[in-house]
C-alpha cells in the first residue's frame, strides 16, 4: 500500500469516527436530569382550566388552585419530528370511557406543574375551558399514521 493510500485511509477512518459521535455528545451541553419529565409520567395526568391566569412558561403558577376546574386528562404526548413537545391528546367529556372525545391541546396554552402527592402524576394547567376543549376537532390514532 502506498504512503498516499495509507494517509487517505487513516483520514477517512478518523473522519468517520468523528461523525459517529452522537449529536447529544457533540453539543457539549450537559443534560440536567432534574429538569426532565418522562412522557409516561404525563399520561393520565389531570388537566385543569385557568383561562384568566396571569402565568406563562417562565412564571408558572406555584400550585394547583382549588377553584380551577378539572377539564380532562392527558391521554398521550405529541412531539414534532425534531422531538419537541407540541401538545397533548386530551381526553374530555364522557364517563368511564364512554362518550369521551380526544382533542389535540397545544402546549403553548398550557403549563406543566410538578406532580403532587403520592400518585406521581403531573398536572397540566390550560387557558382552555371544558367547553372550548369539547369544541375542538376530535383526533384519532389514525391521524398520525
Amino acid at each position: 500500500m502506498t504512503r498516499f493510500a495509507k494517509t487517505t485511509l487513516v483520514a477517512a477512518l478518523l473522519a468517520g469516527a468523528a461523525l459517529a459521535v452522537p449529536a447529544w455528545a457533540q453539543s457539549g451541553a450537559p443534560i440536567d436530569p432534574s429538569n426532565l419529565i418522562l412522557a409516561g409520567d404525563l399520561e393520565g395526568g389531570k388537566i385543569y382550566s385557568d383561562p384568566a391566569g396571569t402565568w406563562d412558561a417562565t412564571t408558572p403558577p406555584a400550585d394547583l388552585k382549588a377553584d380551577w376546574p378539572k377539564i380532562g386528562e392527558i391521554e398521550d404526548v405529541v412531539l414534532d419530528s425534531s422531538g419537541q413537545m407540541v401538545g397533548v391528546v386530551a381526553d374530555v367529556g364522557g364517563f368511564l370511557g364512554i362518550g369521551d372525545k380526544h382533542v389535540l391541546l397545544p402546549i403553548v396554552s398550557t403549563v406543566i406543574l410538578p406532580h403532587r402527592g403520592d400518585d406521581g402524576e403531573y398536572l397540566l394547567v390550560s387557558r382552555e375551558t371544558k367547553d372550548s376543549l369539547k369544541a375542538m376537532p376530535e383526533v384519532e390514532k389514525g391521524l398520525w399514521d
